[in-house]
């Protein structure tokens, strides 16, 4: 954390409403806890005010990105355990594109440190919890050189310890971080077996088999053969997955849809299957999956 982008261009974010992607939007204001912002255009100069007395971690994530509320989870416990020493702003980069760009964003997600009105970037990837518990050491002692009270807000407490996550579940995040998807798979399909209505373990293994299914393929090679073989089932599966994973929901959602038409029960089977398995990666709050499953019954029906 030694090289800051600089001041925060919040020039780019006082165009009329409406003059770039996102412009004019607002993520909903709500958080989780007494040290965390959800941050918007008309927030994000106070956000940037304060950052002259409580250093603040901001997250540009999106509900998209694998393993993100993982993540998130991770950087609240560890937030909340300082007692409002460090603030936690959560950017939902879907939403608040604008802000991302004023962040100069480029890949998600992306953790960074905003502190005495600069912002410096930490990472463009997941941090394990260990590895986030050395981070708030870092930012802790970097705020100590620069002179900043970082202690507790008075009369505010260490909150308490997250519950431990199901065995099966914590078996799963650790074969992540260690690259072994399969394990991850078997894991998240042991905990579904035993609890068939774990949203959590539904939506870890949608994105863990994601994972696995674009792991060893080259975009390129896939996305040509798609174009010469417009109507191979195999063919558009993998491009609509490497659309997800690049984070293009719609791209992925349409090929498949499209796809349907005219098909036989077959193929209608395998395209509904993978269908449900990325509507499980984009989360059942995005809005793109309530129009493409609405669509999706049209087609089926």
């Amino acid at each position: 954390m030694t090289d800051p982008y600089g001041i925060i261009d919040l020039a780019a974010l006082k165009q009329p409403a409406g003059a770039g992607p996102g412009g004019g939007q607002s993520a909903g204001a709500g958080t989780t806890s007494a040290h965390e912002v959800a941050v918007t255009e008309q927030g994000l100069e106070q956000l940037v005010a304060d950052s002259q007395t409580v250093p603040t971690l901001m997250l540009v994530t999106s509900s998209r990105v694998p393993d993100s509320e993982q993540f998130l989870a991770s950087l609240r416990r560890a937030v909340d355990a300082q007692g409002g020493a460090v603030r936690l702003a959560v950017v939902d980069a879907d939403t608040q594109q604008r802000v991302a760009a004023a962040l100069r964003v480029q890949q998600l997600p992306t953790l960074l440190l905003l502190i005495l009105g600069q912002i410096q970037p930490i990472v463009q990837s997941v941090l394990p919890d260990a590895e986030v518990d050395n981070l708030m050491t870092q930012v802790l002692e970097l705020a100590k050189q620069q002179g900043m009270e970082v202690s507790a807000v008075e009369g505010e407490q260490e909150a308490p310890a997250e519950e431990p996550l199901p065995p099966l579940i914590a078996e799963a995040y650790e074969a992540i971080e260690k690259g072994d998807l399969d394990g991850a798979v078997a894991a998240y399909e042991q905990q579904l077996s035993e609890s068939p209505a774990d949203a959590e373990a539904k939506a870890g293994l949608a994105a863990v088999s994601l994972m696995r299914r674009t792991q060893d393929i080259d975009a390129d090679t896939v996305r040509e053969d798609a174009a010469q073989r417009p109507t191979d089932l195999e063919a558009q599966l993998r491009v609509a997955d490497l659309d997800m994973l690049g984070g293009h929901v719609d791209d992925a959602f349409t090929r498949l849809l499209d796809h349907l038409r005219g098909a036989d029960q077959e193929t209608k089977d395998a395209i509904r299957a993978r269908l449900l398995d990325l509507f499980e990666v984009a989360g059942p709050a995005d809005p793109r999956v309530a129009a493409a499953r609405k669509r999706l019954a049209n087609l089926l029906f």
